[in-house]
């Protein structure tokens, strides 16, 4: 008798453990779903930054510039040219956030998160070495730089540059935990 309500114990104490652990999984899921859309949100507020960035010194910095006199028709031209390239490739980025979605598959979002990571790559390598050279190409039509303002353009491109490299390790930081929350839900 003893033996059989022994039994009967632990098959209900199995059974409370066996629901447990799905509910459980079932929050530990939900948890990090919510991680994910924290840090989707957190890209695409960033992403949407930089578009407002690049739009304002599209339409107002380098306009001011050129009406001002600061700067002849091939420089405003060449800047104009890289800032809409810049909207372009911040478009693009922004283009494929709108497909990231924590409801849909943890397959299909390694995949948008495989081709948001290749555009932010391809943006990288090519905006910076853009923007550098139409930096460069204007000092070059310019020539009337004094070297005060040389100083101030190389304090720029430094500030720049250390903005830049820091950003991108928050970046690359979100995308790892994305990834490892990613992984988890796949498990």
């Amino acid at each position: 008798m003893e033996l059989e309500e022994l039994r009967q114990k632990w098959e209900k104490i199995d059974e409370r453990l066996a629901k447990s652990e799905v509910y459980n999984r079932r929050m530990l899921q939900e948890l990090l779903k919510g991680k994910n859309q924290t840090h989707y949100e957190q890209v695409r507020k960033q992403a949407i930054f930089n578009l407002f960035a690049t739009l304002f010194i599209l339409a107002v910095v380098v306009p001011l510039l050129y009406n001002k006199g600061i700067f002849r028709d091939i420089s405003f031209y060449l800047l104009e040219a890289v800032c809409v390239l810049g909207t372009l490739m911040v478009g693009c980025r922004l283009l494929i956030l709108s497909h990231f979605n924590v409801m849909s598959s943890v397959q299909e979002q390694l995949r948008h998160l495989v081709n948001y990571k290749r555009c932010y790559v391809y943006e990288t390598l090519i905006g910076i070495p853009l923007a550098l050279l139409g930096i460069c190409l204007t000092l070059y039509f310019e020539n009337a730089t004094s070297p005060a303002g040389l100083f101030f353009i190389a304090l720029g491109i430094i500030a720049g540059a250390l903005c830049g490299w820091t950003g991108w390790k928050k970046h690359k930081q979100t995308m790892l935990e994305i990834e490892s929350n990613l992984k988890e839900l796949k498990v």
